[in-house]
């Protein structure tokens, strides 16, 4: 049994969390700040992927506030990883460069005006979750995670926006199993250590994608090279990813 009081213990810490980074942010800008930030709401909107299987209650309505956030903070994030990618390969250009800055100092001053907005709202939302919350049997969420790994499975079969998905899904298993109990997430039995590693060397490899689609065959781009390393990260993924249902459980 998930009991109502854990539940809220948890969101009342990702909610300083988050409040904390939103404070950094508006006050240095460090874009680690906007990582934590949606980190942190990452493992509330997972939390609220599970309720919905076991809730009757449209829990996920309360969201909508912290989306508008998380939604905001991902363009910052966005414009500095376009950067920090395509300076792996030579040529990029300094207008492309200065593009991308530009889009990223836009988002967070977007985001620096909203700060208060997004605090009182955000707690607002946090508030509505914590109201609706109840006790989620264990069986219920055995479930959940049955269904979340099959459909995990085919989606690992896919590329493009579904192998991407796939990642969501895995770490939204690994951001709600730090909820639960010590013996049910012992029942659940997942590798923790290798589920991680699929999702990075996915992230690894999506990253890559969207560089290759939006850079590649531009002047001065390395096309090919980008191409090549786009093929070998996602090589990588495949190989983890066979035999992915008996992997994700520990022996």
């Amino acid at each position: 049994m998930l009991s109502k009081k854990r539940q809220k213990k948890y969101l009342s810490k990702k909610e300083k969390k988050w409040l904390i980074q939103l404070h950094v942010f508006s006050e240095s800008g460090d874009p680690e700040a906007i990582h934590q930030l949606r980190l942190n709401v990452k493992k509330v909107k997972a939390f609220v992927q599970m309720m919905k299987a076991c809730s009757d209650k449209r829990i996920a309505r309360d969201l909508g506030p912290l989306k508008k956030m998380f939604r905001q903070a991902g363009k910052i994030r966005d414009a500095g990883n376009n950067i920090r990618l395509l300076g792996e390969f030579q040529g990029m250009s300094a207008e492309y460069r200065e593009q991308q800055e530009r889009l990223g100092r836009e988002a967070a001053s977007v985001f620096k005006e909203r700060t208060e907005g997004y605090r009182k709202k955000g707690k607002k939302a946090v508030r509505r979750l914590q109201a609706d919350l109840h006790a989620v049997r264990s069986q219920c969420i055995k479930d959940w995670y049955a269904s979340r790994l099959i459909k995990i499975s085919v989606l690992l079969t896919a590329s493009g926006d579904l192998l991407h998905e796939a990642r969501k899904r895995i770490k939204e298993l690994l951001y709600v199993q730090g909820l639960l109990p010590k013996a049910l997430a012992g029942e659940i039995g997942l590798d923790k250590q290798y589920l991680d590693k699929l999702q990075d060397a996915i992230g690894n490899w999506h990253d890559m994608a969207v560089i290759v689609a939006t850079y590649a065959g531009r002047e001065g781009a390395d096309s090919q090279a980008m191409v090549r390393e786009c093929e070998r990260k996602e090589g990588i993924v495949r190989t983890l990813a066979s035999d992915f249902f008996l992997k994700a459980h520990l022996t």
